[in-house]
C-alpha cells in the first residue's frame, strides 16, 4: 500500500506491506455444532501485528430453537452493519476505511423460523473494538497508523497556550472486560422475500471505550501533566428497520438510537467523556441486473441522517471541561452512498471483477471515493488492485470532520490473496 502524500513527522508511514491469514471454518457433530472465524496479520513494523477473533462459538442443532454460546455475528440493525457504526457489535479497524464487524460474546438463544425470529443475548463480558495501537512518545499519543488522530497538545491555562505532557494509564484487562450487557432482536417476516420487520434493543457496554484523563500543572513551567486512561460506560440502544424484498430488489429505511449513561469521575482532579445520544435514519436500496452487458450487476444507494453524537469532557460535578480531546463519535454525519459491483470482462475465460463506491458528506461538504478491480487467474488466486481518494471543498468549513482530518490519506494498493 502506498500513500501519495507524505507526512514529514512521519515519514515511515508512507509505505506498508501486510501479510495475513484467515481461517474460517464449521465442524458439525451429531449433537453440538462448533465454528470459528479467525484472522492474523502483520506489516512487519513494531505495534502492527493482529490477532482476531471475529467469530468462536459452540451451538446446538436441533431447530428451530437453538443456542450459541461464544462470539457470534447477528443482524440486530441493517443501518449499523451498511453503514460500520459500530454501535451494535464492535468492530476491528486498524484500517479505518476496511473495518470489519465482530460478534458479541456471551450466550445466544435464537428461535428461527422462515417467517419469524426471536434472539435473546446475555454476557458478563466485553470485547470492545480495536483500532490502531496507541503508545506515548516525546509527551505525545502517538501511532503507527495514518488513520489515528492525536489528540491536541495546546492546553489554555488561565487565558496562556501551554503545552500537553501525556502519559497512560492502562487499567487491568479484567476491569474493561468486566462489563456484561443483555439484548433481545424480534424480525417478523422473511428477509428474502415479501415485507419484513426487524426490532431491536438492549443495555450493552459502548464498543468505543471513553476517555477520562487528570491534569497536573507544573507552575514553573509552561506545560500541564495530562494523565489518559480508558474507561468503559453503557448506553441503552434501540433500532428498527423495515423492508421489502421482491426478486433482484431490497429496499430498507432504518432508524437507531442509543442514550449513553452519564459516567463521573469519583476523584475531582478527573475529567471524563460525555458521550451525547444519537438519532441515526438511514434508507437503501439495492438492486442488480442480470442481463447487462451479458454481465450481472449490483447496484446500491443509501442514505444516512445523524442527530447529536458529539462528545464534551466533563469534570465529577458533571460541569463541561474547558477542554475536549475529541468531538466527535461518527466519521459520517449525513452522506449519500453509491455503489456498484460486478464482472465487467473476462481475460483468458477467467473474470474480471470491479468495485466502485463513491460517498458524499453534506456536513462536511466532503467525498469518499473506493474503486478496486479484481482478476482471477484461477479459482483459488486472485490479484487485487485498489485506491481511495479522500477530498472536501473547503479545509476551514469543518476542521475535525473526518474527511478534512484525513484528506491527505490517498492511497493506492495491490495484492494477491490464495484460498484454500
Amino acid at each position: 500500500m502506498q500513500y501519495l502524500t507524505p507526512i514529514p513527522e512521519s515519514p515511515n508511514l508512507t509505505y506498508s506491506q501486510l501479510l495475513s491469514a484467515r481461517l474460517s471454518g464449521l465442524k458439525e457433530t451429531s449433537w453440538i455444532d462448533f465454528a470459528a472465524d479467525i484472522s492474523g496479520g502483520t506489516f512487519f513494523t513494531r505495534g502492527q501485528s493482529h490477532f482476531v477473533v471475529s467469530e468462536a462459538y459452540v451451538a446446538s442443532k436441533k431447530a428451530p430453537f437453538r443456542a450459541f454460546a461464544g462470539r457470534k455475528k447477528h443482524d440486530w440493525s441493517e443501518m449499523d452493519r451498511r453503514w460500520q457504526l459500530g454501535l451494535w457489535q464492535p468492530k476491528f479497524a486498524i484500517d479505518t476505511l476496511r473495518p470489519e464487524e465482530q460478534g458479541l460474546t456471551g450466550l445466544f438463544l435464537d428461535y428461527n423460523t422462515n417467517g419469524w425470529q426471536i434472539v435473546g443475548f446475555a454476557s458478563p463480558l466485553f470485547i470492545p473494538s480495536m483500532g490502531p495501537d496507541i503508545r506515548e512518545e516525546g509527551g505525545g499519543l502517538v501511532s503507527d497508523s495514518r488513520w489515528y488522530r492525536a489528540p491536541s497538545r495546546d492546553y489554555d491555562f488561565n487565558n496562556n497556550i501551554n503545552t500537553i505532557q501525556y502519559q497512560l494509564d492502562i487499567p487491568d484487562a479484567a476491569k474493561l472486560t468486566a462489563n456484561g450487557g443483555a439484548a433481545m432482536m424480534g424480525r417478523l417476516g422473511s428477509k428474502e422475500r415479501g415485507p419484513w420487520v426487524v426490532v431491536s434493543g438492549g443495555y450493552l457496554p459502548v464498543n468505543e471505550l471513553i476517555l477520562k484523563r487528570k491534569n497536573f500543572k507544573d507552575v514553573s513551567e509552561e506545560k500541564v501533566d495530562v494523565t489518559v486512561s480508558p474507561d468503559v460506560t453503557h448506553h441503552i440502544i434501540k433500532s428498527i428497520d423495515v423492508g421489502y424484498t421482491h426478486g433482484r430488489m431490497k429496499a430498507s429505511v432504518s432508524y437507531l438510537e442509543d442514550d449513553p449513561i452519564e459516567k463521573r469521575p469519583d476523584d475531582p482532579e478527573w475529567s471524563i467523556q460525555k458521550l451525547e445520544p444519537i438519532r441515526a435514519y438511514s434508507a437503501a436500496f439495492d438492486f442488480s441486473l442480470a442481463d447487462f452487458l451479458a454481465k450481472t450487476l449490483a447496484f446500491q444507494v443509501e442514505y444516512l441522517k445523524i442527530e447529536g453524537g458529539g462528545i464534551t469532557d466533563i469534570q465529577s460535578n458533571g460541569q463541561p471541561d474547558d477542554f475536549t480531546m475529541f468531538d466527535d463519535r461518527l466519521k459520517f454525519t449525513n452522506a449519500l452512498s453509491f455503489r456498484v459491483e460486478g464482472q465487467l470482462a473476462s481475460f483468458f475465460n477467467r473474470p474480471f471483477v470491479t468495485r466502485f463506491k463513491y460517498l458524499y458528506d453534506y456536513d462536511q461538504r466532503g467525498s469518499l471515493l473506493n474503486t478496486e478491480f479484481l482478476y482471477y487467474p484461477s479459482q483459488k488466486w486472485a490479484v487485487v488492485v485498489g485506491g481511495d481518494v479522500l477530498g472536501v471543498q473547503d479545509e476551514k468549513h469543518d476542521p475535525s470532520g473526518f474527511l478534512n482530518q484525513y484528506r491527505a490519506n490517498d492511497r493506492f494498493y495491490g495484492g494477491m490473496t490464495y484460498v484454500f
